[in-house]
């Protein structure tokens, strides 16, 4: 059974109600967060990762460099088959750097996945240390490393507050205003630009249909059966 509404402001489009401003909301929020961030970051701030964790300067995009990760002190999220789809690393100084986590390193490279699903798979056999060591051992290129990472400070739209209370409520030594890095994402202004023309364009067409219903006659009254 189909169910058609015969009321003008229906006809040609599809009605999307509230979900309807909340996506119009969101591409022009999510527009005009993106413009600022590519204007404002040109290029990567280039600092050291014992400087940034010292003092974090003014700026979204970042390449720190010299950073250290442990995957052992690290939390992952799963998929609903058990997947892990992106991994959250401490980000620290050193290997002798103990204090607070004040950065966390989101990651959904390929290798770092794959070494983190094998030693999560390992440690759920039951508590099987051979299983374990094993893997630890299998991977331990992507266990313990110092490299330079890059990528993009999440904030406004973009920061999920579920996702830091989750992550606040395990044990990993967070500091209250720890900070997720995007690893690899960069502004994009191009991007940013069509999601905010797309927000002008809903926006306009909201507004239209609001002004056209306002101008509607009312409903004429239903016919009166003849009395007799």
């Amino acid at each position: 059974m189909k169910y058609r509404s015969n009321h003008p402001s229906a006809r040609g489009f599809i009605s999307l109600g509230c979900m309807g401003y909340i996506i119009v909301i969101a591409l022009l929020i999510g527009g005009v967060q993106g413009i600022y961030t590519a204007l404002k970051n040109r290029e990567p701030l280039v600092i050291s990762a014992k400087d940034y964790l010292a003092k974090p300067p003014d700026g979204e995009w970042v390449t720190l460099t010299g950073a250290t990760l442990n995957l052992l002190e690290s939390a992952h999220r799963e998929s609903i088959g058990g997947k892990i789809e992106e991994v959250f690393i401490p980000v620290r100084a050193g290997m002798d750097d103990r204090g607070v986590v004040k950065v966390l390193l989101s990651t959904k490279d390929k290798e770092t996945i794959s070494a983190m699903q094998s030693i999560s798979s390992a440690g759920d056999k039951g508590g099987n240390e051979a299983a374990v060591f094993k893997a630890l051992a299998s991977n331990a290129s992507q266990v313990f490393r110092t490299r330079d990472i890059s990528g993009l400070v999440r904030f406004g739209i973009d920061a999920d507050s579920k996702t830091r209370d989750k992550l606040a409520g395990l044990d990993m030594q967070l500091a209250k205003d720890f900070i997720i890095l995007d690893e690899g994402k960069k502004p994009e202004l191009g991007v940013s630009i069509g999601l905010f023309i797309m927000g002008l364009i809903g926006a306009f067409i909201a507004v239209k249909r609001a002004t056209r219903d306002q101008n509607l006659p009312p409903p004429l009254p239903p016919n009166l059966p003849a009395r007799g």
